[in-house]
């Protein structure tokens, strides 16, 4: 995949599509950043654009340019157009800046909303202004990664602006920081808010579903429900625990309840306000159905997970105030994993529920792209918190097979319903939003195959089953062949995504402009596919056995060797015996993290004992 080569050409081609001339009424010419793409610029959207010039210099330092002095020759090409490496910084400063103003109305408070991301149900009825600016959770878990990256960028920034010694580039990235910070505070709590508890009887519509999907072995339902509160048990108490924002226990302590947790589309209705966050403004009302949906759980999940990446602890980006909101959505990422790896792998027999493809949810809906999600919720307490590889290489395994359902690594046949995936997408009923003066909205899903290269290459780091995780690399490599001709190839947006149209022969349509939701995921997949490469190699057990095995013999003739003085014979020969120690030593040292050439190394050893020891008895009968 050459993924540091694809972000820088990703680079290359956003600088060249986002940096338009504009002429003044003076005649004068200058440079602006181009917000919006396929869709019309909204927070969402333009979060997605910046994230892509964003993310990838801040989790890949080599990458980084904030520093001038430190900023790559690839990195000052990729992002020419912007200018050398001093101005380069300083625009993206602005340009940041630029988001975190026209996002947020006059009084400075921002704003999450969806945008042109929200369809209309009837087409022949207009969305209303206060359907259109609702916050939706996908902005607030974009504002995260969008922020936190921020931070990160102006803090190395910084440096650069007190070695230039400009007081009003200091007095923009203090204006910067101000307004990334609050729009930080405000999507932290708005997925507190949005965070979603479903209770339901076993009876209704909403259980019997839950227990069709659950109950893989035929058994009777009485059996099933018992089974279903055993395994949550300490889900449900630790819902008691959840008291700052939406959620709480929402009646699911009834021995005959069943549930489900996770986020819903926007801020849920009576959502509380959050007494610790003195910043009102941004605690709207809520308008959202209290119910969890797997699409926004997801995305909720992932930003979540940043707040807990090595780079953000180590550089304490948060505040003690940012760090009590953290510590609750902590809380909810943790029980919200348990309960759908639970969900996903119930009973723990021969057949999980996960692999009964296609996921059903509660609603009646039935889509390979639900499968999909499950495994991305799941991944993670598989990897982590299950032991050893085998539920991982069962994921992995449906995984390979959503790439075949999804008509990714198998040729679509004409009119198939698999390639409605892609495009339109999925759609997802946004319920509640009706209630604003305005026609029923879905929200359409289209990054299947993004999502699920992004699936793939994250249960393959998780790994250390040699066969599985090539196996699982080796359809990501299809996975990307079958993306890579998806890139538009002509026109302003050529290197861009996305046109998928030009592998599914079923879609007519042609866009000329970028998607920035399709592109965003593929660079996160990048990004995950650099850290992924500068990884260490999956370890072979049997491989280190045998190089231990065979470490033990090269140190053995190689004592042999100094009892029998040949360390102290001639300069020549001492040398080379030294350098086979030394050789056998740093073996030794690797062969717990890298076996393979802790094996080569003692083969080579042995081979140059071999031929020193040939060497000795030659010269000592004089042939």
């Amino acid at each position: 995949m050459q993924p540091q080569q694809q972000l820088l050409d990703i680079w290359r081609a956003q600088v060249s599509y986002c940096l338009r001339a504009v002429t003044e009424e003076d005649g004068r010419r200058h440079k602006t950043w181009h917000w919006g793409g396929r869709n019309d610029s909204d927070p969402v959207g333009d979060a997605q654009q910046l994230l892509c010039l964003l993310y990838p210099a801040q989790e890949l330092p080599e990458l980084n340019y904030a520093d001038p002095d430190a900023t790559s020759d690839a990195v000052l090409d990729a992002l020419g157009g912007l200018g050398d490496a001093v101005e380069i910084p300083i625009l993206i400063m602005r340009i940041i800046k630029d988001y975190m103003i026209k996002h947020s109305d006059d009084e400075g408070v921002p704003s999450y909303s969806g945008g042109a991301n929200m369809h209309r149900l009837d087409r022949s009825k207009e969305a209303s202004a206060e359907q259109r600016g609702i916050d939706v959770t996908e902005g607030f878990a974009l504002a995260i990664p969008l922020c936190l990256s921020s931070l990160s960028f102006l803090m190395d920034f910084s440096a650069t602006v007190d070695r230039i010694g400009r007081t009003d580039l200091l007095k923009e990235r203090d204006e910067a920081e101000a307004m990334v910070r609050r729009r930080l505070v405000g999507a932290l709590t708005g997925l507190l808010r949005s965070f979603a508890v479903a209770a339901f009887d076993a009876d209704d519509d909403y259980g019997v579903r839950l227990l069709d999907l659950i109950n893989v072995d035929g058994q009777p339902a009485k059996r099933i429900i018992r089974r279903f509160r055993e395994q949550t048990s300490d889900i449900i108490a630790t819902l008691k625990d959840i008291t700052v924002g939406s959620g709480g226990t929402a009646g699911v302590e009834a021995p005959t309840k069943l549930f489900e947790i996770g986020w819903s589309w926007s801020v849920v209705e009576k959502a509380p306000e959050i007494e610790i966050v003195t910043d009102r403004e941004t605690q709207r009302p809520g308008r959202a159905q209290d119910a969890p949906y797997l699409y926004f759980t997801v995305v909720a999940l992932e930003a979540i997970t940043t707040l807990f990446s090595p780079r953000v602890l180590r550089r304490n980006l948060l505040s003690d105030a940012e760090q009590q909101l953290v510590q609750a959505l902590q809380l909810r990422l943790d029980i919200t994993r348990r309960y759908w790896a639970a969900i996903a792998s119930f009973g723990g027999g021969s057949k999980w529920p996960l692999e009964d493809v296609p996921w059903r949810t509660t609603d009646g809906l039935e889509y390979d792209y639900y499968s999909l999600l499950v495994c991305a919720v799941a991944t993670e307490r598989f990897g982590a918190a299950r032991g050893g590889d085998d539920d991982l290489i069962r994921l992995g395994e449906v995984l390979i097979e959503l790439a075949n359902r999804g008509r990714i690594t198998r040729r679509a046949l004409s009119g198939e319903k698999a390639v409605e995936m892609h495009f339109p997408g999925v759609p997802s009923e946004l319920t509640g939003i009706e209630k604003l003066d305005g026609p029923p909205m879905v929200w359409h899903m289209v990054d299947y195959a993004p999502l699920l290269l992004k699936r793939l290459l994250h249960a393959a780091s998780l790994l250390n089953t040699i066969d599985a995780r090539a196996e699982i690399l080796d359809v990501a490599d299809q996975v990307w062949d079958h993306l890579e001709r998806r890139r538009i190839r002509i026109g302003p947006a050529a290197k861009l995504w996305d046109q998928p149209g030009q592998v599914f022969e079923g879609i007519g349509q042609r866009f000329d402009d970028p998607s920035w939701h399709f592109t965003i995921r593929i660079v996160e997949s990048m990004v995950l596919a650099a850290r992924f490469a500068g990884s260490e190699p999956a370890r072979s057990r049997e491989l280190e056995n045998l190089a231990q095995e065979l470490l033990v013999e090269a140190e053995h003739v190689y004592d042999q060797e100094l009892m029998r003085g040949s360390g102290a014979a001639g300069p020549s020969l001492a040398h080379e015996i030294q350098a086979v120690g030394t050789t056998i030593r740093h073996a030794k040292d690797i062969v717990g993290e890298r076996p393979g050439t802790a094996f080569s190394l003692g083969v080579r050893a042995l081979i140059d004992l071999d031929r020193l020891i040939a060497a000795g008895r030659d010269a000592e009968t004089g042939e």
